[in-house]
């Protein structure tokens, strides 16, 4: 579940970088409508989103009394009849339905995550997840697959996000912390799959303690090596995050980094 966790959580700080939603959609509204044609073929088959969608209500404008005759008579006689300006007026607000497309694309892979590990919790209960296993009358295939396809599909959402706004996002270098969060997120899983592949052929073997004679069977070793190689992996994105996420991308909009020779 981290892994979709931190997807999102990347997606929420892009967002953030460029002042928040309302500002953002002002901004997608004014983008060429090429930005939102699919990219990898997906062109043909999924229509270009919207980049930016007006939507319109009326809404009625009452200011306060009229006090200055701004129109020499007229205005002097709306002052002495003590009439007040009501008029309905047309407010045009806009929507982006590319960004809402895009947001959902990476949220719904948190959202069958959560999902997916309820279903783990109760097939696990019965024996019917089977781990490791890809049998068909298992658990485990199915949710890897979906899990893939739900993946593959939000990291699209974003990468098409990062391409319709990257001169905008030019300034915080979002490639490295893109590929950052890219293998933190594929890398983890797609070693998981490999693992269980390994397992399956039978290349990783069971072991036995002869002390407590307390066996470890290959699944127990996979999930073992699993969780000790995330251990190291994760030592070393901290290392890397230090560097694709300076604490200077944080301070530049508080105006707290020296500017200009001296000024703080």
């Amino acid at each position: 579940f981290y892994e979709s966790y931190v997807l999102y959580s990347f997606f929420q700080f892009l967002v953030e970088v460029l002042q928040g939603e309302e500002q953002l959609t002002l901004m997608l509204k004014d983008k060429s409508p090429t930005r939102g044609v699919h990219m990898w073929g997906l062109q043909w088959c999924v229509k270009p989103w919207l980049m930016g969608q007006p939507v319109s209500r009326r809404v009625s404008f009452t200011p306060d009394r009229i006090k200055h005759g701004g129109g020499g008579a007229i205005g002097a006689s709306a002052l002495s009849n003590g009439e007040t300006n009501t008029r309905p007026i047309k407010r045009v607000e806009w929507t982006s339905p590319f960004f809402i497309k895009c947001k959902f694309g990476v949220l719904q892979y948190v959202l069958l995550k959560f999902v997916s590990a309820i279903f783990v919790m109760v097939l696990e209960m019965y024996g019917l997840y089977k781990e490791g296993d890809f049998t068909p009358k298992g658990g485990y295939l199915y949710i890897c697959i979906l899990t893939n396809l739900s993946q593959c599909w939000a990291l699209y959402c974003l990468i098409f996000f990062y391409y319709a706004l990257k001169n905008e996002l030019g300034p915080i270098r979002p490639v490295g912390k893109f590929l950052s969060v890219k293998a933190l997120v594929f890398f983890t899983w797609w070693q998981s799959l490999g693992i269980s592949i390994l397992a399956m052929m039978g290349l990783i073997p069971h072991y036995t303690a002869f002390n407590t004679e307390r066996e470890w069977t290959s699944e127990a070793v996979a999930k073992g090596m699993q969780d000790w190689l995330i251990c190291i992996e994760m030592f070393v994105a901290a290392i890397v995050h230090t560097f694709v996420f300076p604490h200077t991308d944080y301070l530049e909009p508080l105006n707290l980094v020296n500017q200009g020779g001296g000024h703080h």
